[in-house]
């Protein structure tokens, strides 16, 4: 069953995590999706990725990036899903390097999300969510096109978040 072997995978994962990076807080969250996105995200479990990563970047004065996607209004940390063989970490470097142009150093972590993908007439499938704690190594700050409306650098936690979450994240 997908359920309770995804449920391990993500629980060895946030061991191994841990483990490497320093303990950190775990959030356990809910997404409800439809069949097909429930379809889709038990193929990139099959493929053997854990979730997805991304990265809290600040600078040396304290300031944080954050990403507005196409379409939304909210803001958040740059991130996205891991690909096959990849770790987690790598994961946050790499989605940052793409969705804002910006370089990054991988410190630490600052949460974890343990999420419970639900469908209609589907068992829940358990992904991870990791986010990183990075400095930021170089680059010019800049939206990807087509998927970022805006990127920028901020002192005080935007009023419209992605998720609230981010508002615990530290500046």
């Amino acid at each position: 069953m997908v359920t309770g072997e995804s449920g391990d995978v993500v629980d060895e994962a946030i061991a191994q995590l841990r483990s490497g990076w320093g303990e950190c807080p775990v959030e356990d969250d809910r997404w409800d999706v439809s069949t097909r996105a429930w379809d889709r995200t038990r193929e990139r479990f099959d493929a053997g990725t854990v979730g997805g990563a991304g990265a809290w970047v600040r600078r040396a004065d304290g300031d944080a990036l954050v990403v507005r996607h196409e379409g939304e209004s909210t803001w958040s940390e740059p991130g996205g899903k891991q690909e096959p063989g990849e770790a987690l970490s790598t994961t946050a470097a790499r989605e940052t390097r793409e969705e804002a142009g910006v370089a990054v150093t991988i410190t630490g972590l600052v949460m974890l999300h343990r999420v419970a993908v639900h469908a209609p007439e589907r068992d829940p499938i358990r992904r991870l969510i990791a986010t990183f704690d990075a400095d930021y190594a170089g680059g010019e700050p800049r939206p990807r096109e087509g998927e970022i409306a805006e990127v920028r650098w901020v002192s005080d936690h935007p009023d419209s978040l992605l998720y609230p979450a981010v508002a615990q994240y530290p500046l």
